[in-house]
């Protein structure tokens, strides 16, 4: 039953989709029947709701606290990323490494007849409602952070992306969007109080929060998987060998009775290799530590002053 709620936000007459003409389908979905609530509900559950909603709370250890951390598609451009498509709600505004994922805007997000009939209701099929409205509105308000400038709109309409119709204007899109900026974290989906998350953060958590191996698996090959390994491994082997190149010289020169000034300069270069080796081995073992904890301080601040903000209102 819809309530008298309108949407959140303002729709504009040239980015709202009529669904009274002849086709009465989802637009974009021609499998999808409007008459049929329950497979349109299926859908929207589909293209919006993921597991990241389950493991909000615990988001924070490995994401800025902000739903405004989101950098502008040309900033992902300036930053060497590859703007990788994704149908999957889970994987919208995940990085890893040179690249990030993008779910494109729905053709229906626009349409203020389906957010009257759908999503502006009090409860969908089985109570799907509340939280299935909240995660498209989240998903909705990551475009405004998206695209603040025009070129991030022409690489928003990009035929090899294709995350916004073409159609739509600069002047129709900041119309659409001029709204999207005053909702409030309360009123969206857990996940989208928080912008870009790393995935391989996801994954390194993905066993303890979500009981599996992977979030999101991007290794498909053995060579793929292995090349990860190969660098820290051979750094490691590389230091191991000239600390034990350096041991052996030392036993040898020490079990020579006859040495002679050659084999204590031997002697003392070989130790001196042995502890710049433990060093470097040292230091690069302190500013792993040192980066993790001073993230994990950074982190552990913002959520101790979130917390005190949430209790004060």
């Amino acid at each position: 039953m819809a309530s008298d709620e309108s949407p959140p936000f303002e729709f504009t007459h040239h980015l709202t989709l009529e669904l009274h003409g002849p086709s009465r389908h989802v637009p974009g979905h021609p499998h999808v029947p409007l008459f049929d609530r329950r497979k349109v509900w299926d859908l929207l559950v589909n293209e919006f709701c993921s597991e990241l909603d389950s493991i909000a709370s615990h988001l924070w250890w490995m994401s800025k606290q902000d739903s405004g951390s989101i950098s502008p598609l040309h900033r992902q451009r300036v930053k060497r990323r590859t703007i990788i498509v994704t149908e999957d709600p889970k994987l919208h505004l995940v990085w890893i490494h040179d690249r990030i994922f993008i779910k494109p805007l729905p053709r229906y997000i626009g349409s203020y007849t389906f957010w009257r009939d759908y999503l502006c209701i009090e409860a969908g099929s089985e109570g799907r409602g509340p939280p299935t409205r909240r995660a498209a509105l989240g998903f909705l308000r990551t475009y405004y952070h998206l695209i603040k400038h025009e070129s991030d709109l022409r690489i928003a309409q990009d035929p090899s992306l294709g995350l916004i119709p073409a159609a739509i204007t600069w002047e129709q899109f900041c119309n659409f969007t001029s709204s999207l900026a005053g909702i409030a974290d309360e009123k969206v989906s857990p996940r989208y109080a928080y912008g870009e998350i790393r995935l391989t953060r996801l994954n390194f958590y993905a066993p303890i929060l979500l009981g599996k191996s992977h979030f999101q698996k991007v290794d498909y090959q053995y060579a793929e998987y292995f090349a990860r390994l190969y660098a820290p491994f051979l750094f490691v082997l590389a230091v191991v060998s000239v600390i034990l190149s350096g041991l052996q010289i030392v036993a040898s020169v020490g079990n020579d009775a006859g040495s002679s000034w050659t084999m204590g300069m031997s002697l003392w270069i070989s130790v001196a290799f042995i502890v710049a080796s433990c060093g470097l081995l040292f230091t690069f073992g302190f500013l792993v530590v040192y980066k993790v904890a001073k993230e994990w301080k950074y982190a552990i601040r913002d959520h101790l002053r979130l917390l005190e903000e949430k209790r004060g209102v």
